[in-house]
């Protein structure tokens, strides 16, 4: 492509881009206008004058809503935290003088549960490159077994 042609595209691509930025500034400047008419017309701004107290009326009442509910919840914190400095103050003052109470008997102990069988324990393991698996074992039977802690009624 010679200097001839490129400078020509150069100019007629500069150009398009011109016009659309008038375009553009037009119809922004358009656009502008329309909304400066409406913010000057005197019935528009009257409703947004009231809008704006309505929405005044309701930050106030609901700011001294939120100002009423803090104080509540202060003052409940107020009372909580005096009530459990006097417990703690009555508790360290005051040593426990009941040391005879009558202690409620431990509950009954319940019997440790058997061991797991040997079935339970024993699952096959994949083995990958280790060759054939192992054979499993039949488990032993298991022998009359002795509780702990507890006597038998023959022994009674």
């Amino acid at each position: 492509m010679n200097d001839s042609q490129w400078d020509a595209k150069l100019k007629s691509f500069l150009k398009k881009t011109g016009d659309d930025f008038k375009r553009f500034g037009a119809d922004v400047k358009e656009e502008a206008q329309k909304l400066l008419t409406e913010v000057q017309d005197p019935k528009r701004q009257e409703k947004l004058r009231e809008g704006l107290k309505d929405v005044g009326v309701w930050a106030k009442k609901t700011a001294e809503e939120v100002a009423t509910l803090v104080e509540t919840g202060v003052k409940k914190a107020e009372g909580a935290i005096g009530k459990a400095s006097d417990k703690v103050n009555d508790f360290v003052v005051k040593p426990v003088e009941e040391p005879a109470r009558k202690a409620a008997p431990p509950p009954a102990a319940t019997p440790p549960s058997p061991p797991p069988s040997m079935e339970e324990q024993a699952a096959p393991k994949k083995t990958v490159g280790k060759g054939a698996p192992k054979k499993k074992v039949a488990p032993k039977k298991a022998g009359a077994r002795k509780t702990i802690g507890k006597k038998r009624p023959s022994q009674g």
